[in-house]
């Protein structure tokens, strides 16, 4: 009986010292310059392609037990590239491990602009969508038509739009730049044209005072006559939510609208 336990632990043991033998324990750090990462994927990829990973802690240490073999190593984190050309290839089967100090970069990149008018005015408020790779973020231009986001390298593309405006936007391919700061897009401002009669109850009024009132200010935003027909034509206005038409020497006044297009044979009576 003696015999038989001891038969046991032999067999345990043994099997226990050649488990511990085909393992080995590798431990490292990865950093991007003086500073260590944190919550930064290493993986190890035997030959198989079978793949063992670990996570740095806040201090960017790691450690993992590996069976022993080739592995490739490759390093990942949100923002940072490794700082390699190519992946890191370890030898564990008959080298022992050495600590490994994985090398990253900042690839975040400081991308800023304005958005402006035709004129070189700040366009507040203005919606701006950015494309990074495939992810998509929607910004809004600030009171001075200034924006900012967090880019990295490769192709970003940049659309504003306003109401009242037509898009337009542009594209980068970033490399190695840290800030990109001389981004200007232009909006141009739509305009619209508005015609149509003037008339009473009787005729068509000619030469008289038509004026485009701000329906939210009641301020004028311009003025015309009509001609010997009683038609009308107002140029080149741009867009205004609330408007109205006014006929100062009949005390008349239209109903509001919105000026968001042309409009054409738009007839006015005064009764």
């Amino acid at each position: 009986m003696r015999f038989k336990y001891f038969f046991v632990f032999f067999i345990i043991f043994s099997f226990s010292l050649f488990g511990r033998d085909n393992f080995i324990s590798i431990s490292g750090f990865v950093v991007d310059k003086e500073y260590r990462l944190g919550n930064a994927k290493i993986s190890f990829f035997n030959s198989e392609n079978k793949v063992y990973s670990t996570k740095t802690n806040i201090n960017g240490n790691f450690a993992i037990t590996l069976p022993k073999n080739k592995y490739r190593v490759t390093v990942k984190k949100t923002g940072y590239s490794s700082l390699e050309n190519t992946d890191l290839f370890v030898d564990y089967i008959f080298n022992n491990p050495e600590p490994l100090i994985l090398n990253m970069v900042d690839n975040k990149i400081l991308v800023s602009g304005r958005i402006l008018n035709q004129n070189g005015n700040s366009i507040k408020n203005a919606n701006i969508k950015v494309k990074i790779g495939e992810n998509l973020e929607n910004l809004k231009s600030d009171n001075n038509g200034f924006f900012s986001f967090q880019g990295k390298e490769g192709l970003i593309s940049i659309f504003a739009t306003k109401k009242g405006y037509y898009g337009n936007g542009t594209a980068l391919l970033i490399e190695k730049e840290k800030y990109i700061n001389d981004i200007s897009i232009k909006l141009e401002e739509k305009t619209y044209f508005l015609s149509g009669t003037l008339s009473n109850e009787d005729s068509f009024l000619k030469n008289t005072e038509i004026e485009i009132i701000n329906g939210l200010t009641n301020k004028k935003i311009s003025k015309v006559r009509t001609n010997e027909y009683g038609i009308f034509e107002f140029r080149d206005i741009r867009y205004f939510k609330n408007v109205y038409f006014k006929v100062p020497i009949y005390k008349f006044r239209s109903e509001a609208f919105t000026l968001n297009k042309d409009f054409r044979q738009y007839n006015i009576f005064t009764k």
